[in-house]
């Protein structure tokens, strides 16, 4: 009898334990609360055609945006973007998704990362499929991110990912993107803290005589990111 509640019990602390090491990671904009952000991009390219190759000169910029939570209606914060280049306004659920223009994702707001609807433990790895737009194609996308480490006591979540995006291409055109980084996400007050990013742009026309191919032109554009929370407050 006592051996039966001894497995009985062992089996409910296993359970116990288990959902003590499940983060649940959404956003939580608090309406009336001001986060300001730093995004820092440098960007770097060639350009190789025949015998001769030109590269840019690396170029970096950095600006400065806010995000204001305004209220929480039908399961999406209402959020507006303000920068120097004006103000937009947002519609953002839990999950980070934009709510009504999916394919903005990631464009709008920078690095606004969406998660998937379920808790996650450390090491486990999880996959979102989502549309960008890319002018007026709409191309299929996969994020695979795998949340890293959890801090318990300041409630930081470390999370790892990768975007492979399918652009169109035929027998002459080829292009490949890659993106990959990690992100600072803060379960507590439940936003972005901290994030840094490298992707990968390349796209080649070749000449293809029977079953040789011969690189005619090749466009090669490196870019590095980061975003960085200054401060918030309401």
């Amino acid at each position: 009898m006592k051996k039966g509640h001894l497995v009985v019990l062992g089996l409910f602390l296993a359970l116990f334990a288990c959902d003590l090491n499940a983060v649940e990671l959404k956003y939580r904009f608090r309406p009336g609360s001001v986060y300001e952000y730093e995004h820092s991009v440098k960007r770097s390219s060639r350009m190789a055609a025949y015998k001769s190759t030109s590269s840019q000169t690396p170029v970096s910029s950095t600006q400065k945006f806010s995000l204001r939570a305004i209220d929480f209606q039908n399961g999406s914060y209402i959020v507006d973007v303000v920068s120097s280049s004006g103000t937009y306004r947002r519609y953002i659920k839990e999950n980070g998704a934009l709510a009504g223009a999916p394919g903005e994702t990631g464009q709008a707001i920078p690095f606004l990362l969406t998660f998937p609807a379920v808790d996650w433990k450390v090491s486990e790895r999880h996959q979102v499929q989502q549309t960008l737009m890319s002018g007026d194609n709409a191309l299929p996308a996969t994020w695979n991110m795998l949340l890293k480490s959890y801090d318990a006591e300041k409630q930081i979540a470390e999370i790892l990912f990768t975007l492979a995006v399918k652009l169109p291409e035929d027998r002459i055109r080829r292009k490949d993107f890659t993106l990959k980084g990690k992100a600072l996400f803060n379960c507590e007050q439940g936003i972005l803290q901290q994030a840094e990013w490298a992707s990968s742009y390349r796209f080649v026309l070749s000449n293809r005589e029977m079953a040789v191919a011969r690189e005619l032109w090749l466009f090669d554009h490196q870019e590095t990111g980061s975003l960085k929370l200054l401060a918030s407050r309401e």
